[in-house]
């Protein structure tokens, strides 16, 4: 709801409405409508998984209550949704804080399937609506539980949390895009050429009309790339933010529980090293390759023929800035494990884990390139990117929430993402660094089978 509106917003769909014998309200009702069907759909079909394939067991008594639950929460969340789009200045703003908030959320509720959580989180998230619309849930299908299922504190919250955001969205909501900053750019020196009249010397026109070296170009693509990429908000989130939050929290949670047990490589390690994985995949899979698909949407692509930057140094570029990223937030968790967890790595196998997280990036780069040649556009990208990673996170089991069964190790075992995490953690294993040639030889099997096939479809020119 705050993705599509802020957007909507932003490429001058809101402002339009008002054109149109469709009154604002009636926009605003319909989006909202929607969302609240698509809502109810998803439940429906997770009920129906559950009852099909888990036994679950429908109470029939607590049906009202939790009719009336489910339809209040889900107003509740629409309404927020509506809150942040008036308070976001952008579509990609209202997207991360959005989905940052529902992730970090489900997580301090236990909606992620943590069980009990510790007292600060718990008091945490009582105060937000999503634990007590879980917590009662969780009552209305107990098969075990007495009584209607009515939970007043839940509504209450929920009801509280609806009012208050029907009274942000009434003050912030704008039908107008919001007028973009000005920053002041600065390019460098610029290099003109010499002229009538030029006082510059022939020497300094000689180098002003030399074009620049491959090594230089390779250099402000990837200081550019980077710079791009640390303004873009869901990226900055996604890929950094949210790996380093999820590798404190896990090892918040589940530290004492791990302590002293004989695990190889040690499972702090391990959380570290699925956080490291989890942000190579993000970066490498999902928003390097959509930056390439909209510089190709918008054809900028195309345009490249007709300047010094060869396609392929500007595609180096974008790998080195992703690497650059991937690197610096394996450092962030790395440090913060060192100094609030005891964490304990293998210095010597530092150089081993760099290169094992080369190789990973290289080969989740090659397979997003591959998703931006096949598929038609940028947000087409970003949407299976995640939907893929998301998924492939839990089969490789980078966040460590528990002993996975057999079949689905299995499966995580055919993907590059679960050998990159383990091959950074016996890197890094304090009992002494080992190299697993199994990884290394899955990784390298993806990295040729895609990157050949991305070589071969990709396109510079946007789709007709």
């Amino acid at each position: 709801m705050a993705s599509s509106l802020a957007d909507a917003r932003e490429r001058g769909v809101l402002k339009r409405v008002h054109g149109t014998p469709v009154p604002g309200w009636v926009y605003l009702a319909g989006r909202i409508g929607a969302a609240v069907l698509l809502a109810l759909g998803s439940l429906t079909l997770m009920l129906v998984v559950g009852v099909v394939v888990y036994d679950v067991q429908i109470q029939w008594q607590t049906m009202p209550a939790t009719a009336v639950t489910v339809l209040a929460a889900v107003a509740s969340f629409a309404a927020v949704g509506v809150a942040v789009a008036g308070l976001a200045r952008s579509g990609s703003v209202a997207e991360a804080a959005s989905i940052a908030t529902a992730v970090l959320l489900s997580w301090v509720s236990g909606v992620m399937g943590y069980g009990d959580m510790p007292t600060w989180a718990d008091r945490i998230a009582q105060a937000f609506p999503l634990k007590p619309f879980n917590d009662a849930l969780g009552e209305q299908f107990d098969p075990f539980a007495t009584g209607n299922g009515w939970d007043p504190g839940a509504l209450a919250v929920i009801g509280a949390w609806t009012a208050g955001a029907v009274a942000v969205a009434a003050l912030t909501f704008r039908w107008e895009p919001v007028p973009a900053r000005r920053h002041q750019i600065h390019a460098g020196p610029v290099q003109a050429t010499a002229g009538a009249g030029s006082s510059r010397t022939p020497r300094v026109a000689a180098e002003a009309a030399r074009r620049p070296t491959r090594f230089a170009l390779l250099s402000d693509q990837a200081r550019w790339a980077t710079r791009s990429s640390l303004h873009d908000t869901g990226w900055v989130f996604f890929a950094i933010a949210f790996p380093l939050a999820q590798y404190l929290f896990n090892a918040a949670v589940t530290g004492d529980a791990t302590a002293g047990t004989d695990v190889t490589p040690p499972i702090g390690l391990q959380a570290a090293t699925g956080m490291i994985a989890w942000g190579t995949i993000v970066t490498a899979m999902v928003f390097m390759p959509d930056a390439i698909a909209r510089a190709r949407d918008q054809e900028i692509l195309k345009r490249l023929a007709g300047t010094p930057l060869h396609i392929g140094i500007y595609f180096a570029g974008r790998f080195v800035s992703a690497l650059l990223l991937v690197l610096a937030t394996a450092v962030l968790i790395l440090v913060a494990g060192m100094l609030w967890f005891d964490l304990e790595v293998a210095w010597d196998g530092i150089a081993l884990a760099v290169g094992m997280l080369g190789i990973g990036t290289a080969t989740l780069a090659a397979c997003g390139l591959l998703l931006a040649s096949v598929l038609p556009s940028s947000k087409a990208v970003t949407a299976v990117g995640l939907g893929l990673a998301i998924p492939l996170a839990f089969f490789s089991d980078v966040f460590v929430i528990g002993v996975l069964p057999e079949w689905m190790s299995t499966v995580g075992s055919f993907f590059p993402l679960k050998h990159l995490a383990s091959s950074m953690a016996y890197a890094l294993d304090p009992a002494g660094p080992t190299v697993s040639w199994a990884a290394v030889a899955v990784m390298t099997a993806w990295l040729l089978v895609t990157g050949l096939l991305a070589a071969r479809l990709f396109r510079r020119s946007p789709r007709d």
